[in-house]
């Protein structure tokens, strides 16, 4: 195991960050059981933060705990992420085209800074993937958020979906970056200009090219 060390300062949270960057990058890979010593030692810290951090990991769906059994990181075939990525689809889409008439501005702009955010981050060297792709969730859950339904919010976090597509696209991910750049723009500009439509199209381009770019990732 070659994690690296923790400094002291920020542990439960650098401990989370350690963990969860090496599932995405297959240094931790999928299936593989986690042991809360082992992880431990390996990051110079004690079983508490590494722990709340696989707790935390379990809640996103990047890891699974068994009782009595272990916890393992948590295995996708292309069955899971294409049941995933539609459940999304079909949240997405469905918020879109419900959004009421009075669109609330400060979603609006939370949206839009997401955007140009989005459109930075695929600019830059070198290129943080984990920050693009908590920005990407960001953007995404303000769009769902827009519908007012709390409970389609609930059930929309509940998917991870966001987890699943950082996972397979780890080892290309700026050049998807770079593919998606103007997609949040588009989706943007369909809301603003109450287009649900509009909106619901390019929300579906987005996500079925993702899609079918972890359909084609996971054949490799």
């Amino acid at each position: 195991m070659f994690l690296t060390r923790v400094e002291r300062g920020g542990l439960a949270s650098d401990v989370y960050q350690r963990i969860r960057d090496a599932i995405f990058s297959g240094e931790l890979t999928t299936g593989a059981r986690l042991d809360v010593r082992e992880l431990a030692e390996a990051l110079g810290v004690s079983s508490q933060p590494v722990k709340e951090a696989l707790s935390r990991l379990s809640l996103e769906g990047l890891v699974v705990i068994r009782p009595r059994v272990g916890t393992f990181v948590r295995t996708l075939d292309i069955a899971d992420v294409e049941h995933i990525l539609d459940a999304r689809l079909m949240v997405e889409m469905f918020s879109v085209t419900h959004m009421p008439a009075e669109i609330d501005g400060d979603r609006l702009n939370q949206l839009e800074q997401a955007a140009i955010h989005l459109e930075q981050l695929a600019g830059t060297q070198p290129f943080s993937y984990m920050t693009y792709n908590e920005t990407d969730i960001r953007f995404h859950e303000t769009l769902v958020e827009m519908a007012d339904n709390p409970e389609l919010v609930r059930l929309y976090r509940s998917l991870h979906a966001h987890y699943v597509t950082a996972r397979g696209y780890y080892g290309r991910a700026h050049e998807k970056a770079i593919a998606n750049e103007k997609d949040h723009r588009v989706i943007f500009e369909a809301v603003r200009a109450g287009r649900g439509d509009k909106a619901a199209k390019a929300v579906q381009d987005h996500i079925m090219a993702a899609k079918n770019g972890l359909r084609q990732l996971m054949k490799l």
